[in-house]
């Protein structure tokens, strides 16, 4: 028997239609190929499966005990060959099936995720979504061989050959800190900011401050508590007289759930870009790209 990598596949086309009409005319027919192409590819189908497949009788053909056995395995290729070619000419997110993985921060999943899921569960629930850490560079590798299908960040820069990016929406710096702030009942400004003691977010959880630049000469800020999570600081303000200077979306995420005021951070910084990365081996597949658009979508009333 030959094998199936050296197979001309349109032969199961053939094969399928034969089983549906037991009539070598009307397969004809409904393939718009002549008689005489469906007895070669009639042929060609013996000699890869080293049986006659079908026999004549009065009124057509009919299959043989082998071909019967088969057929179950025929019509179910044939029927996945077809969804396959559906979704790809018009995809429909409700009756997709599939997991969908993203490599991101806890920033992305507390402002876009659970809105992200949310869309999921009306719009395609058949479809899994799972989030996994980026660890502060572009997971290239993951994105090349397919275990993952989208890194969201702030931080990718250059990227390699075969990868694409989105812009997803740009973020500022705000400060966040307990409704109840002894030093803050009047709010924010520049000399309570520099009375403050601080938590921060870095990616390593470390003290290395993006405003030190930015500061008043011979301001310093008294740094107390160092974050590589986007989402336990929140905890740590609304419970404490630690303020929080931090992506304005994601403070505007706590203020949902906690007792905090936010503010404009009264020192100027350079404003996040959000961007979205994949991979070329992902890039014309429906339900991949359905996905970013959608992304995209529930992103756009996030820049300030």
């Amino acid at each position: 028997m030959a094998h199936i990598k050296t197979a001309d596949l349109n032969l199961l086309v053939v094969l399928d239609s034969l089983f549906r009409h037991s009539n070598v005319s009307s397969a004809a027919q409904e393939l718009g190929l002549t008689q005489s192409a469906i007895s070669h590819a009639l042929s060609r189908l013996r000699d890869l499966y080293q049986d006659p497949l079908f026999v004549r009788v009065s009124r057509g053909v009919a299959p043989t005990e082998f071909a019967k056995t088969i057929r179950p395995h025929v019509e179910s290729f044939i029927a996945s060959a077809q969804r396959a070619v559906e979704q790809r000419e018009g995809f429909d997110p409700a009756r997709a099936e599939g997991r969908v993985t993203l490599s991101t921060t806890d920033y992305f999943e507390v402002i876009i995720g659970r809105r992200l899921y949310a869309r999921l569960q009306k719009e395609a629930p058949g479809v899994q979504l799972s989030l996994r850490p980026t660890f502060g560079s572009l997971p290239k590798a993951q994105l090349e061989d397919g275990s993952c299908d989208l890194a969201v960040a702030g931080f990718y820069r250059d990227l390699p050959e075969g990868f694409y990016q989105q812009k997803l929406f740009t973020d500022t710096f705000s400060t966040a800190y307990r409704k109840k702030h002894p030093l803050l009942k009047e709010g924010l400004t520049l000399e309570k900011f520099y009375e403050c003691e601080h938590a921060l977010i870095t990616l390593q959880g470390d003290f290395a401050d993006r405003f030190a630049a930015s500061s008043p000469k011979k301001k310093v800020r008294k740094l107390k508590y160092g974050s590589g999570s986007f989402t336990a600081p929140a905890w740590t303000v609304a419970t404490s007289d630690l303020v929080l200077t931090g992506p304005s979306a994601l403070l505007r995420a706590y203020q949902e759930f906690f007792p905090i005021a936010v503010e404009p951070c009264p020192i100027k910084s350079d404003p996040i870009q959000i961007q979205m990365v994949w991979h070329g081996l992902t890039n014309q597949d429906p339900l991949q790209r359905w996905i970013r658009q959608l992304i995209k979508e529930i992103s756009g009333g996030l820049s300030p």
